[in-house]
Formats: C-alpha cells, sequence, structure tokens
C-alpha cells in the first residue's frame, strides 16, 4: 500500500457525524466527458447549516479545500500543486460555490475514466468528504490542422470535434511538438455539420475561426498564437453568407451577415432606437425574448 493511498484510507476514516451536521458540502461537474487538454471544471458547494459563523481559511499551510482525484482503477493521482481556495466567512444558513478547474492541478491528460472528490477542512480539525463523481477523459476527432512556423517554434493548430453525450462540441487545439507542449484547448461552441469551419491567419500570426453555432448564424473567433481569446463576434447570415477575407496586406476581415450584438447592449439599443424609431437590431444566439 503506497503513501497516497494510505492517506486517502485516512481521509475516509476523519469524516465525522459531527462535521457533516455543520455542513452539508457537494461537489458537481457539467459534463461526464471532457476533451484531453481541456479544462475539467468542477463546482464544490457549501452550505453553514450550523447555529454559529464558520470561517473557511488555511491552517498550518494546508488549504481548508482539496480536492482528491483518482483513475477508474483507483490509483490516486497527486497534485502537481496544492490548490489555493480564497477564504470563507459563512452565517449560519449561508450557502457559497467554489469553481475548481482540475486540469492545471493535476495530471490527467491520459485517456480514460477517473473520479474526484471534495475533501473540506473544518477550523475543529475534522475532514469532509463528498461523494465521488465519475468522469472520462478522451480524444477528439481532427478535422482541420495546419502548422506554422518552423524549429522550436513550430506550432499546429487544430480544430476537433468532441463528442459531449448528448452533444458534439468544437475545439480549438495549439501544441508545439518540439517543446512537448500543449496549450489548453478551448471550446469554440457546439458543433454543427453546417458546411466546414472557415481559418485565415493574419500578418500579426493571429488566426480568425468562422463557424456555424445555429442555422443561420456564425460566430468569428479571433486568438493569438498561443490560442488566447483576442475577439469573438456573431453574425447572422442574410442576403450573404458571412466569409472571412484576406487582402494583400494580411489582413484578415469578415464580409457579409448581420453583427448580433450581446443581449445587455442590445436592450439598451433597442430603448434607445425605439425613441427614434429606428430599428432595433437582431438578438444574439442563445437570448430570451
Amino acid at each position: 500500500m503506497n503513501c497516497f493511498t494510505r492517506a486517502l484510507l485516512c481521509l475516509l476514516g476523519l469524516a465525522c457525524s459531527a462535521g457533516w451536521a455543520q455542513v452539508d458540502v457537494r461537489l458537481e461537474t457539467a459534463k461526464t466527458a471532457y476533451l484531453q487538454f481541456s479544462p475539467i471544471p468542477f463546482t464544490v458547494r457549501l452550505k453553514n447549516q450550523g447555529a454559529t459563523e464558520l470561517r473557511l481559511t488555511e491552517v498550518k499551510g494546508q488549504p481548508w479545500l482539496e480536492m482528491i482525484v483518482q483513475s477508474r482503477d483507483g490509483m490516486l493521482i497527486p497534485p502537481e500543486r496544492p490548490l489555493s481556495p480564497p477564504d470563507k466567512i459563512l452565517k449560519a444558513g449561508e450557502s457559497t460555490a467554489i469553481s475548481v478547474d482540475l486540469a492545471p492541478y493535476y495530471l490527467v491528460r491520459d485517456t480514460g475514466g477517473y473520479r474526484a472528490r471534495a475533501s473540506v477542512n473544518l477550523p475543529s480539525g475534522e475532514k469532509l468528504l463528498t461523494e465521488s463523481l465519475d468522469f472520462l477523459v478522451g480524444k477528439g476527432e481532427v478535422i482541420w490542422s495546419v502548422p506554422r512556423g518552423d524549429g522550436k517554434e513550430r506550432r499546429i493548430y487544430s480544430l476537433l470535434k468532441f463528442y459531449e453525450d448528448p452533444n458534439v462540441g468544437l475545439y480549438l487545439k495549439v501544441e508545439v511538438p518540439e517543446q512537448n507542449l500543449v496549450y489548453p484547448v478551448r471550446r469554440l461552441g457546439p458543433y454543427l455539420p453546417l458546411g466546414k469551419p472557415k481559418a485565415e491567419f493574419d500578418s500579426e500570426n493571429h488566426l480568425h475561426l468562422l463557424y456555424a453555432t445555429a442555422a443561420g448564424v456564425h460566430r468569428i473567433t479571433v486568438v493569438n498564437a498561443d490560442g488566447n481569446l483576442l475577439r469573438e463576434e456573431s453574425r447572422q447570415q442574410g442576403v450573404d453568407t458571412p466569409d472571412l477575407k484576406r487582402n494583400e496586406a494580411g489582413e484578415v476581415h469578415i464580409q457579409g451577415g448581420t453583427v448580433m450584438l450581446p443581449s445587455s447592449l442590445r436592450e439598451r439599443l433597442s430603448t434607445l432606437q425605439s425613441r427614434i424609431g429606428a430599428k432595433a437590431p437582431p438578438k444574439a444566439e442563445g437570448d430570451t425574448p
């Protein structure tokens, strides 16, 4: 029995009835499967069910919140670095939620099954454990890929589709093979078989992507060389279908379609335009009437 297994068994034995009566701890995750190298977000929900104030803070260098991650066969996966959750003060009856992305902290990059649970260290010294949640890490299907650059800085940009049960997601992956480096994979939106995504690089090596997110709706995403988001915009198809155009100067522009404003900005413009009798702009995808 290795030290990590012994530590887990010790933690399991320390969760006692008094602590559970004082604090309700639950662990949630939005999906059961995540693409390899993408964020793996979990949410820890806590409620102070006691009659007094509860202070959750680091004690003797140990964070008040920890995650226990195992492979499906029971092997404990130690963190590469400890979590640093913010201090929390919960009054009697008060609730809070903490978001935790497992990807930067744990080596869960190999494909396969995993399980995770949260451990809360109370001021009394007790440890509370949530139920385990199972999740999968899988590979996507490459639908577009292109290399850029040479030598150690050579990057490979790829678009992948990944089954998320019941939907399929569209993702961008940027890797540097000579440095054995893969940047965090970015989810662009749902994958829809409504024509192939289009891609163009500008003179600053920024990647411009154009893809459908719904019938008649296209999204433009611009990222830098590392895949970090620079700009996003949605357009509604009109007489002309939105398209990417690169001019001789290396500038990339979007042509066709009507810009779809975010709901908050649209509401302000709609109010102003109603006063002058102008037509309101189209809704962005996901807006409600």
